[in-house]
């Protein structure tokens, strides 16, 4: 593996932070909306001996910096990859992350070799089943940081029927740290979501069947009902979509099961290749 390498990459009303490492084939890793690139600590090592990896901070995120100004989440990546000299890459992503991917799979089929989804979310699919996520709804709403980190952690790195204690500490603790610098910054992503994100339309949930690639879903069965729910409409909609459960696991499946979910990782970028 070569020495990791980070830059930055200016788009249009964000500077973005990106590291790249190894050779071969690419993979791109996208996290997920209440932590950072920081998420990918552990397959971005492993993958890059024999992969070209790619991991970037989204706008608002992480290193990442954001203005006003509209934009899109899935331009943002092609312009990462652009910078980056990539044409084509596998997709490994979390939640928002995975939003992002399925935006960019629409818009630019032939960039994407395969997409490996972890906790899957869409724009506008809010868990609000449990009263940690109608919390953190709430805390939302006002922008309390505290009560955004608090709910975040309980709603969906806990779970709907986890205590505290019954989740790995060293996951939560990791989760609790990305998820403090995300809503104790001054601005974030989620202080302009809403009046500046641009999404496609018509939804790409109403194109599921267009994305004709090797797709893998991985949900942790302590996820919240909502990401199942929308893993089993990506399964049903989607031509070549899998998934795997991560029993014992919440939201953010591959920091509590870090070398199941590289297994299935691997085993999906090398049917991928047969492909």
């Amino acid at each position: 593996m070569n020495k990791p390498t980070a830059h930055w990459i200016d788009v249009p009303h964000a500077c973005l932070y990106v590291e790249q490492a190894g050779t071969g084939d690419t993979i791109t890793l996208l996290h997920g909306f209440l932590v950072d690139s920081g998420q990918w600590d552990y397959e971005f090592t492993a993958l890059a001996h024999t992969h070209h990896v790619i991991r970037y901070d989204a706008r608002g995120f992480g290193r990442s910096t954001i203005e006003p100004g509209r934009y899109a989440h899935h331009d943002d990546l092609a312009a990462v990859l652009d910078a980056c000299g990539v044409q084509r890459t596998a997709l490994l992503a979390c939640s928002g992350g995975a939003a992002t991917s399925l935006d960019f799979a629409c818009a630019y089929p032939e960039r994407v070799s395969a997409l490996i989804f972890v906790g899957t979310g869409y724009w506008g699919r809010f868990a609000d089943s449990t009263p940690a996520a109608r919390a953190f709804l709430q805390a939302l709403s006002t922008f309390d940081a505290n009560g955004l980190i608090d709910s975040s952690l309980r709603a969906f790195t806990d779970g709907p029927r986890r205590a505290r204690n019954e989740v790995d500490p060293t996951a939560r603790k990791h989760t609790e740290t990305m998820t403090t610098q995300l809503f104790k910054r001054a601005v974030s992503y989620w202080t302009y979501a809403a009046q500046d994100q641009q999404a496609p339309t018509p939804s790409t949930l109403e194109r599921l069947h267009e994305i004709d690639l090797p797709t893998v879903l991985i949900v942790g069965s302590e996820d919240v009902p909502e990401v199942h729910a929308l893993s089993k409409e990506l399964l049903e909609g989607m031509p070549h979509a899998r998934m795997f459960v991560v029993h014992g696991a919440g939201h953010h499946a591959n920091l509590e099961a870090p070398v199941q979910v590289l297994g299935i990782v691997q085993e999906a970028l090398a049917a991928a290749l047969v492909d």
